[in-house]
């Protein structure tokens, strides 16, 4: 609807008044099932559907009953392995030949001897002195004391004043250089050693002898299979299957009510079940609050369910009915968008749904 209150006039709503005081007696005079018991003059009434209530009931429905099957149970055989004898055990005599080994010796080719060698004198080369003159004294001329830088104590002043000195000749030595002998010619022994050679040969390390030794014996894998059951019948009873339903089931029946709402003149009544805001209501004034609680209908519920399934909150089907569903994601909604609880104007405008009777304002 579009904004119906503003468009009416004094004229219009005492118009409206007036229909409103005919239809009321209308109704009281009447009742009947399809008008409002009890109606009351300037108030408007609509006829909503309150559905029924249903309740989910779970219950274990046989799906399969119990059978008895027969079949026929294969043969078992297992496989068992076993060592099966293909030679004895045996003595066998073998001839072992011989074996050598290398040796390295070494052989004397000529044994030690000795032998007579002749040592020659050996000499030595000595230098020797020899005296040629010995010491003497003679008388040699000499100088006067204070002539001479000496004062040798055998000078002495003769009256001719000739000075002679009386002096010790030295003795005269000469190097003489000889061949002398240091050790004699003389006749020695000498040991010649041995002479030998290194030869290598082979050398018998064990010989060729006869031995007897114990063959073990010989077996091989035999794979054999061996019959565990045989074949035979079995029976065997297949227990019933059950499955688990839900269903739902009516508690109460559903019908239709009469409920007051806003009539075309902008007034409105207070519904048993539904509280105003806290400042309470009083008629076009409280309409004005964006948190005045609106009256519900199907369409309404409906529509607000859309919305909400729209912005993910609500999965359910769009059956106009208030569900505990329905109710749980408008709450989710409200604490997101931080709104007060309800169904008030304040919510339906945040979901882009329009208000029934126009603006309130």
């Amino acid at each position: 609807m579009g904004r119906i209150g503003p468009l009416f006039g004094a004229a219009s709503a005492a118009a409206v008044a007036v229909a409103a005081l005919g239809v009321g007696a209308a109704f009281a005079g009447g009742g009947g099932g399809d008008l409002p018991p009890d109606p009351q003059p300037g108030r408007c009434y609509e006829r909503v559907l309150t559905p029924g209530r249903y309740e989910d009931v779970t219950e274990q429905v046989l799906d399969c009953p119990a059978r008895t099957e027969r079949r026929i149970v294969p043969a078992v055989y297992r496989d068992e392995v076993r060592q099966e004898l293909v030679r004895p055990e045996r003595v066998e005599t073998f001839t072992v030949p011989a074996t050598y080994r290398t040796v390295t010796e070494t052989v004397v080719v000529r044994p030690a001897s000795w032998r007579e060698v002749t040592v020659p004198a050996q000499f030595e080369t000595v230098t020797e002195r020899v005296l040629v003159r010995e010491a003497h004294y003679e008388w040699r001329r000499g100088v006067l004391v204070d002539q001479r830088p000496a004062d040798p104590a055998y000078t002495r002043v003769t009256p001719t004043g000739e000075v002679g000195c009386y002096v010790l000749v030295p003795a005269e030595y000469r190097e003489v250089t000889r061949q002398a002998l240091r050790v004699p010619a003389h006749t020695e022994r000498v040991a010649v050693p041995a002479e030998t050679r290194v030869v290598t040969r082979q050398v018998v390390d064990c010989p060729a002898h006869e031995e007897r030794r114990v063959i073990a014996a010989e077996y091989r894998t035999v794979r054999t299979r061996v019959l565990v059951t045989a074949e035979h019948l079995e029976t065997w009873t297949v227990p019933a299957v059950y499955r688990t339903v839900t269903s739902r089931r009516l508690v109460s029946q559903g019908g239709y009510a009469w409920r007051v709402v806003r009539c075309a003149d902008g007034r409105a009544a207070v519904l048993p079940g539904y509280s105003p805001t806290p400042t309470g209501y009083d008629g076009g004034q409280a309409a004005n609050d964006e948190n005045v609680r609106v009256l519900t209908s199907p369409n309404l519920v409906r529509a607000v369910q859309t919305a909400l399934a729209a912005r993910g909150y609500y999965r359910g089907p769009g059956d106009g009915l208030a569900t505990a569903a329905t109710e749980r994601a408008l709450a989710r909604f409200q604490r997101d968008r931080r709104l007060a609880p309800g169904w008030t104007i304040q919510t339906l405008r945040a979901l882009g749904v329009p208000y029934p009777w126009g603006s309130p304002d």
